[in-house]
This record gives structure tokens, C-alpha cells and sequence, in this order.
């Protein structure tokens, strides 16, 4: 992915284009977008790794019968 068509490279020009030049708006929004990106990393390797590895079903054991009165 070269030749400035990276979805990377495009949010930056987003980035810049949207925040013109106040810093400190730059500098929120590229936190966001890296916030998102990360959010999405770990979100991803989660689900990737329940799949792998599925959880046991946890069904509770059926209770002892109660004796009655």
C-alpha cells in the first residue's frame, strides 16, 4: 500500500485538513484516531483469540434435590 492511497495516510490528511492550525485540536484528533486504532487492535485479538480458544461452557450442575416437608 503505497503511493499515499494507505487508509493511515489518508486519515492524516483528514487530520490536518479538518484541524487546520490550531495544535491543539491536531493533537486531540490524532489522539483520537490512535485511541481508535488501538481500541480496535485489542478488540480484534480478543475476539480472534475466543475464537481460537473457545471458552468451556459454564453451565452450573443441577442442584441436589431439596428433601420436603
Amino acid at each position: 500500500m503505497s503511493g499515499g492511497n494507505d487508509p493511515l495516510d489518508r486519515l492524516v490528511r483528514a487530520v490536518e485538513g479538518a484541524a487546520g492550525d490550531d495544535v491543539r485540536a491536531t493533537t486531540f484528533v490524532r489522539g483520537l484516531a490512535l485511541g481508535a486504532l488501538v481500541g480496535a487492535a485489542i478488540a480484534g485479538s480478543t475476539i480472534w483469540q475466543r475464537r481460537r480458544h473457545p471458552i468451556p461452557d459454564a453451565r452450573p450442575e443441577e442442584a441436589p434435590p431439596t428433601a420436603s416437608r
